[in-house]
């Protein structure tokens, strides 16, 4: 699925916002095997701090199931001189979306948390104010630009108290909840145009 797109637009947003060179950002699939891939890569050494994690909902809400013009026959995407997959006479090169929802979870580990309280207001600083990510459409060379919001869940929750195997000691972690309810599923298929032949056209009277 082209989900991906969406979680590393996610992860470079917050990359781009972190100053710290010391601090780790788990992407979406980093953090499926997060311990597994931690201990192997440390030698089972304890976690350095801080640390980010950003986690994607195992279910995809789909917002619309039934067949629209939207997700068949949507907008037909004009050439680019750069484009080697153009649409022709016969054919037109096709947009189609099926709206789609995506939940993360942001999870922010830090020793103190002094520091994981600043992490957190300037988290939400950032997603209430700069919201936006860019998701760039690669299939069939369209190259096409979607725009999408993030949108910062109410609640913040101090999750410290969750037992971790490779955090040694005591440590911090605050939890903040994100959502993408204008994200889709796009597909850049090539449809047959249709052809009006030239001739005289017969009008019946009653």
């Amino acid at each position: 699925m082209a989900i991906r797109y969406y979680d590393q637009a996610l992860v470079d947003k917050v990359k781009s916002w972190v100053k710290d060179p010391n601090l780790t950002i788990l992407s979406p699939s980093d953090s499926t095997r997060f311990f597994q891939m931690r201990a192997d890569q440390l030698d089972d050494k304890p976690l350095k701090l801080p640390l980010i994690a950003i986690s994607r909902d195992s279910e995809m809400e789909i917002i619309s199931t039934t067949k629209k013009s939207l997700s068949y026959d949507a907008g037909h995407l004009t050439n680019d001189v750069n484009d080697h997959n153009r649409s022709t006479a016969e054919v037109s090169k096709v947009l189609n979306a099926i709206p789609i929802k995506l939940s993360y979870q942001l999870d922010i580990y830090t020793k103190y948390f002094a520091e994981a309280d600043e992490y957190v207001r300037n988290f939400i600083f950032n997603f209430i104010n700069y919201p936006r990510i860019n998701i760039e459409i690669p299939y069939n060379d369209a190259k096409v630009l979607h725009n999408s919001t993030i949108l910062l869940e109410s609640s913040v929750s101090d999750s410290s108290d969750i037992p971790e195997r490779l955090i040694s000691g005591q440590f911090t972690r605050m939890t903040l909840r994100l959502t993408i309810d204008d994200a889709y599923l796009f597909s850049v298929p090539f449809m047959d145009n249709w052809k009006v032949e030239e001739g005289s056209i017969e009008v019946l009277e009653n």
